[in-house]
């Protein structure tokens, strides 16, 4: 009997990612149906080499006893659909509602974190660093952790990127302040730490996702005016010795993690693997830096949940 996958904010960046990704996978015994909102009702979208049109989410469509169900949706969404379709389905939530509650999986590092139907999805740049980090981690031990991010207007989403160019500040989209010749120091809201919710996300979830309990993770994120993928500056302290060479192995093990001379947007926009550079130490053989690409609606949304969906299904990524 085939499988009933439903695709909810299938018209988003991350949910049109999702079709896409989805419609080039072997799904000839699946039956996909795609959600959105009221405004979207009646869309059609291409999928594979057939059309499947978008219907208004609504209370009626937790009911329909889907086999999974594909989350791509803002949080208040997710808080009120995700128990509701967990009554009968397996949820795979991209937002960030539910990240500290259930299991927030990369498939390549820690797919057998899963327990009951619903399973959380991790922030785009968590899921880049993550997968840098997993082997040498599991290699050589770390002790401290600190990220910079440069992260792409489509982290945004779609009004993220209609900022992109617009000079006058009160008539911006998405963005506080113009992007355009700019960087933001933050994303997200700031909080009474002072850190902003983009960075509480990312420390919490490298040491969720990695099982580092124990280790400092510091962050600092920030907003670029570039279209797609995320920059990320990793520095690191392993608990042993180790030589670049062997941290340069170490990163390989991990599936979809490639070396390459650098690391830069252009070179990872619309791939599937995670892009490791220049990895080199710094004050001695325990302390050293790397930077890191990703795809941020690919690998670091998209694509990383349709893994986890295809696991389930016990099926490789194509």
């Amino acid at each position: 009997m085939a499988k009933k996958i439903a695709v909810v904010g299938a018209t988003g960046l991350v949910g049109r990612t999702v079709v896409d990704i989805l419609s080039h996978q072997n799904i000839e015994d699946l039956d996909v149906y795609l959600f959105a909102s009221k405004l979207s009702h009646g869309k059609i979208l291409k999928f594979s080499n057939t059309r499947l049109k978008v219907c208004a989410l609504d209370k009626d469509a937790a009911n329909l006893n889907f086999d999974y169900v594909l989350m791509c949706t803002n949080e208040n969404v997710s808080k009120k659909y995700v128990p509701l379709f967990s009554k009968k389905s397996v949820v795979i939530d991209f937002s960030s509602q539910f990240r500290h509650k259930f299991p927030l999986i990369v498939p390549q590092i820690n797919f057998n974190d899963i327990k009951g139907n619903i399973i959380c999805n991790p922030n785009c740049s968590t899921v880049g660093v993550c997968m840098a980090l997993n082997g040498i981690a599991k290699t050589f031990g770390l002790e401290e952790i600190t990220i910079s991010t440069y992260q792409s207007l489509s982290g945004a989403g779609q009004l993220g990127l209609l900022d992109k160019f617009e000079k006058d500040a009160k008539k911006l989209k998405k963005l506080d302040y113009v992007i355009d010749n700019n960087l933001i120091p933050y994303i997200g809201k700031i909080e009474n730490d002072g850190f902003c919710t983009e960075e509480h996300k990312l420390m919490y979830e490298t040491k969720k996702i990695l099982h580092l309990d124990d280790v400092v993770v510091r962050a600092q994120t920030t907003r670029v005016p570039i279209d797609v993928c995320h920059g990320e500056s990793i520095f690191f302290k392993t608990k042993k010795p180790a030589t670049t060479k062997q941290l340069c192995d170490a990163v390989v093990q991990t599936k979809n993690c490639k070396m390459v001379e650098f690391a830069m947007p252009i070179l990872a926009s619309g791939k599937d693997d995670v892009l490791v550079s220049r990895i080199r130490q710094c004050e001695d053989d325990r302390h050293f830096c790397m930077f890191v690409t990703i795809d941020n609606l690919r690998k670091g949304a998209a694509q990383n949940g349709v893994e986890i969906l295809l696991k389930y299904l016990g099926r490789e990524y194509v």
